[in-house]
């Protein structure tokens, strides 16, 4: 029997048209982060990417003269480096040069000192020093006041000619303007790899030729997820369609385009992105993508029963004429992508029709499962102090009712957690915890929709099939946060209770427990979390994407590929089944979790790190082939399968 096909379960191609301007809000202090727009920044990314690469591969437009460029290019390079080494080689040439760099990047140095200054309004010169070195550098006539736009030039000169100067006025900076600390804090550096990123995968133009460029590094007849974004609600400014797009609108128009597909650069996004699968479809290729859609509960609110409507028949979900219906049905996209930390939850009120609807159709949900640097900017709402289900009691206070549980964080980088942490799922899974959720439902029809009446009476419709994949599988802190954990009695029983982990639900007497609801919430790792989530639930999954590009994963994911107790026999079930959306529920344990767990690169994400070439390679070589097979191949295809 042949292989199935290769499948990268999580790459991203959208391009910097769809980011919204302001993403360094909260990152950088009001009010720099309106001068790190988001245009502006992926605008010079992009240059700068277009002129290294374009004296290495001349493009079809310079045809003609174009190896000639190369040539005297890499000519000039090579004079270069010859008459650096020539220097490097004479100490009386050598002492002299490195001197005159050193200038060069002191004089920049104090002219961006000063225009950082003037900008928030301190007077350098008071403090005596800035001044006593300019003093003493014009009177040895090697300091000169120029112009704002000549010290300005001079500046970018030395950063990009000059590597070491770089570091030299960025540690200046930072000592004497402690606010610049923040920028270039760890989730500063995060955001601007982001933005290099993005100025990098901009050359390609379209989703199209980044998708393209990711599957080219997988070998040949492999498959991509393909997974969009919509950042249009988390509070860091609206995204506009780029003029030389709306200027092409006649043409498309002439092509099938609709004026709704101009509508917001989200509905652009999707439209271009559901025109390049088409094409590749319609051509037989054997390269095959499977995009999915992004949902927003809030976009779902505001645009009503023309994103998302339905009726029901016979007690099934059928799709009335909407958004929806146009890409999952008409035009066959693969599942939803949703990201939380963007500010919901996964269990939020206005996203549960869209749960069942998928349910009833194994469509599979894409999330994001990992603390990093997208996340909502706005203001904190005060209901988000609390969990909307969890509750938690007071030592002193235990014949009271349960409270809500209490949320302290109050940054935007810390909220992320509350939204993104993998045990809000239950309140998706475990019936109980679903009927939390719609008591407190503000719309009567969405109670109606899965038959709630009270907490004694069981539900008419449940989401216990709900196919979803925890993306990241929490993140590479919280695998390791897990192997230095020794104290945490619940992550141990991914040890001593290898075939069942955590059992969420129930506490040592057998009874839901709230106060071991806060314990798992509040200190236990995400890496045992998720484990024991894959292990319990038939249609859970996750994806290693990202974290395969940190050497320390391999050794604990070695562990977890391994196969459990009375494997063989549970297997030949396994393989009787015909439908893969049932496959695993005759699997048990270790053996249910190693057929949860897929491959994928987080691409083009990642590329800072690794190129997805690389990362292939490198987790062939980590693990065992029938391991490698089954992330690779079986996994996803059986978690991508609508059977």
């Amino acid at each position: 029997m042949s292989k199935k096909r290769i499948i990268n379960a999580h790459a991203h191609v959208f391009t910097s048209q769809f980011v919204p301007p302001f993403l360094a809000k909260t990152i950088v202090p009001w009010p720099f982060y309106f001068l790190i727009h988001t245009r502006w920044i992926v605008g010079l990314a992009k240059r700068y990417y277009h002129y290294k690469h374009s004296l290495k591969f001349p493009n079809k437009s310079t045809a003609d003269n174009g190896w000639d460029t190369l040539y005297k290019s890499r000519r000039k390079k090579r004079t270069h480096t010859l008459l650096l080494y020539y220097i490097k080689s004479k100490l009386y040439l050598y002492i002299p040069y490195k001197i005159i760099v050193f200038w060069l990047s002191l004089i920049a140095a104090i002219y961006s000192i000063d225009w950082l200054s003037g900008l928030i309004g301190i007077n350098t010169d008071a403090s005596g020093i800035i001044k006593w070195i300019k003093d003493k550098l014009a009177h040895l006539n090697l300091y000169y006041e120029l112009n704002g736009y000549w010290k300005l030039l001079w500046v970018a000169v030395v950063i990009v000619f000059i590597n070491w100067s770089r570091r030299v006025i960025w540690f200046v900076v930072k000592s004497l303007f402690p606010v610049f600390n923040k920028i270039v804090s760890t989730k500063g550096m995060e955001l601007l790899e982001r933005y290099m990123l993005m100025g990098r995968f901009a050359l390609y133009g379209s989703q199209r030729n980044v998708a393209q460029r990711a599957l080219h590094q997988l070998p040949p007849g492999s498959e991509l997820v393909i997974l969009p974004m919509d950042m249009e609600y988390m509070g860091a400014g609206k995204t506009k369609l780029r003029r030389d797009l709306l200027n092409a609108k006649k043409e498309k128009l002439e092509d099938g385009w609709e004026n709704s597909d101009f509508q917001d650069t989200y509905k652009y996004q999707m439209r271009e992105l559901w025109e390049f699968v088409k094409t590749r479809r319609e051509s037989g290729s054997p390269e095959q993508y499977h995009p999915f859609l992004f949902v927003d509960p809030r976009r779902v609110e505001e645009e009503g029963t023309t994103f998302f409507d339905y009726e029901l028949v016979n007690n099934k979900m059928k799709l009335k004429p909407c958004f929806v219906k146009t890409y999952m049905e008409d035009r066959e996209f693969s599942g939803f992508k949703i990201y939380p930390a963007l500010g919901y939850y996964a269990f939020d009120e206005r996203l549960l029709p869209l749960w069942r609807y998928a349910s009833e159709n194994n469509i599979p949900i894409m999330t994001h499962c990992i603390v990093g640097v997208i996340y909502y900017r706005g203001r904190k709402q005060k209901s988000w102090n609390f969990h909307p289900v969890f509750k938690q009691h007071y030592k002193d206070k235990r014949s009271n009712p349960a409270e809500p549980m209490l949320l302290p964080q109050v940054k935007n980088v810390e909220m992320q957690f509350n939204f993104t942490h993998p045990m809000n799922y239950l309140c998706l899974y475990e019936e109980t915890l679903l009927k939390e959720v719609l008591k407190g439902a503000k719309n009567d029809t969405t109670r109606q929709l899965f038959g709630y009446i009270d907490d004694a009476t069981p539900l008419t419709n449940n989401l216990s099939n709900l196919k979803i994949c925890l993306a990241h599988y929490g993140g590479e802190d919280e695998w390791i946060k897990y192997l230095e954990s020794d104290r945490d009695v619940y992550s141990r029983s991914i040890v001593k209770n290898p075939d069942t982990g955590i059992q969420f639900m129930k506490n040592d007497q057998g009874n839901f427990s709230d106060s071991k609801i806060n314990s798992l919430w509040h200190d236990t790792d995400w890496y045992a979390i998720i484990t024991s989530l894959l292990m319990k639930y038939d249609n859970m999954y996750a994806d290693l994407s990202y974290i395969i590009s940190k050497p320390s994963i391999y050794p604990l994911l070695n562990l977890t590929l391994r196969k459990g107790s009375d494997y063989e026999t549970q297997y030949k079930l396994y393989e009787a089944e015909s439908s893969p959306n049932k496959k695993a529920s005759h699997l048990k344990g270790r053996n249910r979790l190693r057929s949860h767990i897929l491959y994928g690169t987080d691409f083009y994400v990642v590329r800072n790190h690794n190129s997805d070439k690389d990362l292939f390679v490198e987790t062939k070589a980590a693990i065992d082939e029938e391991s490698f097979d089954l992330i690779t191949r079986e996994n996803t295809f059986n978690y991508l399968s609508r059977d």
